[in-house]
């Protein structure tokens, strides 16, 4: 599906603007006068996004069309968002309580295996543990936020404009700022939209800086530098998402807050599997046996659950 630059009436389509948008007063007028709560905000904004038009026609532009072409629009489906809601519900939900779990069952056991002692003081989680923990006292000591937000949002915009050229989309708009930011591009797709959500922009940057320096010229503290880096990035990416998600992001709301809030869930889950196995901290064998051992107990749990409730209801 793709998205136009807009004119006369029809608002515009945007990737990744967290902002009131104050300046344009077709998407205001829902607002009531008084300030509203966070949740409030986010159920306005989603029933706004979810009355928003299609555009019926993915070959014309605005520029092309008459004004009675332009009025030819179609609301968005709701069946799209009810299978969503059910896939989410049903299919994503437990999928990511599997792998989480199964992910904390084969952590455990590594440590069980090579020892706890020798396993948290290893180099790739010691010196991870390091950087996570060196953010977390950024982020406490409430130290040098605004740089930290503006490299968020710079991050975040960048991610929609990568992500829309890597789709053959093309980038009209980019806008960056303390107050927030956007994309404007005449791609559109869930990649898109989600991308900033499950892709650590800044963590592959200076994991891929710091190996390709240890090719050029070798350095005996390169690894400490690198599991520090991706503990201090990643922690980076975990915090600044789960601290925009609720900013009423329209990224999410458009596709579903619950599917869009389990599918960003799952694939950060899948980007941290793989960056452990690169790591040498996970074996694909044994996650997997993990994952069906979770699964088991999962399914054994539900059914007791089940007989629980029959129980209630018989007695």
């Amino acid at each position: 599906m793709n998205l136009f630059r807009p004119q006369r009436k029809i608002p515009r389509q945007e990737h990744g603007d967290w902002r009131l948008p104050l300046e344009r007063p077709e998407e205001v007028e829902h607002l009531p006068l008084r300030e509203p709560t966070v949740w409030r905000k986010v159920r306005m904004r989603a029933r706004y996004l979810q009355s928003m038009p299609m555009l019926v026609g993915a070959e014309q532009t605005f520029d092309t069309l008459e004004m009675d072409e332009a009025d030819a629009l179609v609301p968005i489906s709701g069946r799209s968002r009810f299978v969503r809601l059910v896939s989410a519900w049903f299919i994503l939900f437990p999928l990511s309580i599997l792998l989480i779990y199964a992910l904390l069952l084969h952590l455990c056991r590594a440590g069980d295996t090579v020892g706890q002692r020798d396993f948290w003081l290893s180099v790739p989680v010691w010196y991870s543990l390091l950087g996570a923990g060196a953010f977390i006292s950024l982020v406490v000591a409430r130290v040098a936020t605004p740089i930290l937000v503006y490299i968020y949002v710079l991050g975040h915009e960048l991610t929609h404009a990568i992500a829309a050229i890597i789709c053959m989309g093309k980038v009209q708009t980019l806008r960056i700022g303390l107050d927030g930011g956007y994309v404007e591009t005449n791609a559109d797709n869930l990649f898109i939209a989600l991308s900033p959500y499950f892709v650590p922009l800044w963590m592959g940057c200076w994991m891929l800086a710091l190996w390709c320096s240890n090719l050029i010229y070798p350095f005996p503290e390169w690894e400490a530098w690198f599991y520090a880096g991706f503990g201090f990035w990643w922690s980076f990416h975990l915090y600044w998402t789960a601290w925009v998600i609720p900013r009423e992001q329209p990224d999410m709301l458009e596709n579903g807050l619950v599917f869009s809030l389990l599918l960003v869930m799952i694939l950060n889950v899948g980007i941290l599997l793989v960056v452990l196995y690169c790591f040498g901290l996970l074996s694909p064998m044994e996650y997997s046996l993990d994952l069906l051992e979770a699964a088991q107990q999962f399914w054994a749990a539900s059914c007791d659950l089940v007989n629980w409730i029959r129980q209630i209801n018989i007695s």
